[in-house]
């Protein structure tokens, strides 16, 4: 990575980690920088031929919310029979500390009901959306309802469910609810109170959630919709946008810092592609760096490492140089599924419940170990990383996996 590189990202990281967690924390959707990695350190390089240890395993209800992690707590949603809910899970044992329903269960399309939202943790609070688009910030020591808003107050629910996960900077809280061809389609509420801040574009309500990126000397937040990529200012005003192809917009846009936002679908029509946005006074400029078909993200977002791309080209797991979009190497075997990063080390999860640690080699494709971790429950959850474990769910259950210990050789 570059000089310049290293020293945006540290400067976001270091805003990012004092608006929402610690350094070991994964509070966000992708972690701490929503960028599907972490930092931390300290990890086996190596796993044992049987795997690392399970610290724990339990169940849990239907959905794919993910879990984030602050401190001493977990934080997901499931659903029941009856209701979804939100859970905070005591991260040494996996025992629940609370439960707070947020609505009924109400099956999905495609027979797979339940939230879709991943969590924020911030400031204390607990910030939740479920799958029919009640907002909620909890108490994150008790579960205490502090304030709650129904986001079909400005557009109906998407028709697979609400899936976009809070985006917390700061004091705001940004989310997407709106209509095709009105306003608003994204909203910024107060995050202590829940006032609404401001609102900007037209809906409609999509599946993807946004990313912080700082261009040109400006934060903002970088949104991918159904036929344009587009920033937003902290204030709301829309600083630039580019026109895409029609398509899914699932995955959440990639930041490969400082000045490159990488956009995936599943369709075959659309694919990857990597675009450029510049500064100069107060005009912007994006341009098409390259586009193929190499990197066709379904569900789960690709995840940047010292200038190259690994994610899932729908079942294939690649290695991709941002720079230029060529391939550098392929493996199949996991099915669709889902990598984030630490360090220089990737942990892989399979729909089928596979995980796999891989080195982040481009050279060629270099595995650590892999073990069958969960029974294989539609493990289309992206792991999180956080005290030096990896957080993993499917339908069914959640275990945590230890990813350090003695005798082993540790990543730097």
């Amino acid at each position: 990575m570059k000089t310049s590189a290293t020293g945006w990202v540290l400067t976001l990281a270091a805003a990012l980690l004092a608006s929402t967690g610690g350094a070991a924390d994964w509070p966000q959707y992708r972690g701490p920088e929503r960028l599907g990695r972490t930092d931390e350190a300290g990890l086996l390089t190596g796993w044992p031929e049987a795997g690392p240890p399970v610290v724990w395993r339990r169940p849990i209800g239907g959905g794919y919310s993910g879990i984030v992690a602050a401190g001493e707590r977990l934080y997901t949603m499931e659903a029941t029979a009856d209701e979804e809910a939100v859970l905070a899970l005591d991260a040494a044992s996996g025992e629940t500390v609370w439960r707070v329903p947020v609505g009924p269960f109400v099956q999905a399309e495609l027979g797979d009901g339940g939230p879709r939202s991943t969590p924020a943790v911030a400031g204390g609070q607990v910030i939740a959306v479920s799958s029919q688009a009640r907002m909620v910030a909890l108490s994150a020591t008790d579960g205490e309802l502090l304030w709650e808003k129904d986001l079909t107050q400005w557009g109906a629910v998407p028709r697979f469910g609400y899936a976009m996960s809070p985006l917390v900077d700061g004091e705001l809280v940004i989310v997407e609810a709106g209509e095709p061809q009105k306003e608003p389609g994204v909203l910024a509420f107060d995050r202590g109170t829940g006032e609404l801040r401001w609102s900007a574009l037209q809906g409609p309500t999509g599946y993807t959630s946004p990313v912080v990126a700082w261009i040109g000397g400006v934060r903002q937040y970088v949104f991918a919709r159904f036929s344009e990529v587009v920033a937003l200012s902290q204030e709301g005003t829309v600083l630039w946008r580019h026109e895409v192809p029609p398509h899914a917009a699932i995955p959440m846009p990639v930041l490969v810092a400082p000045d490159r936002i990488f956009i995936s679908s599943s369709e075959d029509t659309f694919g990857g592609t990597m675009l450029r946005v510049t500064r100069e006074a107060d005009e912007y400029r994006t341009e098409e760096l390259w586009s193929q078909r190499l990197m066709r993200n379904h569900f789960n977002s690709s995840v940047e490492v010292e200038g190259f791309l690994y994610g899932f080209d729908n079942g294939t797991l690649r290695c991709l140089d941002a720079a230029t979009g060529d391939r550098l190497w392929s493996k199949r075997g996991f099915g669709k599924g889902s990598v984030v990063a630490a360090g220089e080390l990737l942990f892989v999860l399979g729909d089928g419940g596979t995980a796999a640690q891989v080195h982040a080699d481009p050279a060629s494709y270099r595995e650590g170990g892999r073990l069958q971790l969960t029974a294989g429950g539609r493990a289309w959850t992206e792991p999180s990383i956080a005290g030096g474990r990896l957080l993993v769910r499917d339908f069914d259950e959640i275990v945590s996996l230890e990813l350090r210990g003695e005798g082993t050789e540790v990543s730097e």
